[in-house]
């Protein structure tokens, strides 16, 4: 992406606070633009971003009314925000002031994207192993994330140095590594 692309994009919406690009399926930050300075930390609100279309995805097809389509709208006091995937790739978070009319949010967010889309890069994104995925999400979710893995060494009987290593988990220590991960963070399952 052009260096200060995003900065060109939002031109003209005088509404928007903030846009986050998630390179999925791993939610990491590619791209973001805050107008003000905040406390946000960019990569943590890009994460959960793409995680959070993630778990809507998985819940609409729950529903059996999953769409490609798919746009998430979180309105609290003193915020909008909009939650597009925009490709298979990236996910687009766009946080709007709550004063804005919704009908001009979505008029100005359908622009915004139409320019973020044209200037996205073509990916081919390596799906990351399973047992990586499951340890990233526990650093992110999991009560002291310090601690983790430490946790899971101690009930699964897999070495934290393979933990840390999580990539070369066979596919017996990824399945305790999972079940593991479910227990501590109170799922039947985890959505990866």
């Amino acid at each position: 992406m052009a260096q200060g692309f995003l900065e060109d994009a939002v031109r003209g919406v005088p509404s928007i606070r903030a846009v986050f690009i998630t390179a999925m399926p791993d939610c990491l930050l590619y791209e973001a633009w805050v107008r003000d300075e905040t406390d946000w930390v960019i990569e943590d609100v890009a994460s959960y971003f793409g995680d959070l279309v993630r778990a809507n995805r998985h819940g609409l097809k729950a529903l059996g009314s999953w769409s490609s389509e798919m746009q998430t709208t979180i309105e609290s006091a003193d915020t909008l925000v909009v939650l597009k995937e925009i490709t298979s790739d990236f996910v687009c978070g766009c946080v709007f002031e709550r004063s804005a009319p919704l009908g001009m949010v979505r008029l100005q967010l359908k622009r915004l994207l139409d320019r973020i889309i044209a200037n996205l890069p073509s990916v081919q994104t390596e799906e990351r192993p399973r047992a990586a995925r499951i340890v990233d999400f526990l650093d992110r979710y999991a009560p002291d994330p310090h601690a983790v893995l430490l946790r899971v060494a101690l009930r699964t009987g897999i070495p934290l140095e393979s933990l840390r290593a999580a990539e070369g988990l066979s596919i017996e220590e990824t399945a305790r590594l999972e079940e593991s991960a479910c227990r501590l963070l109170g799922l039947k399952q985890l959505n990866l």
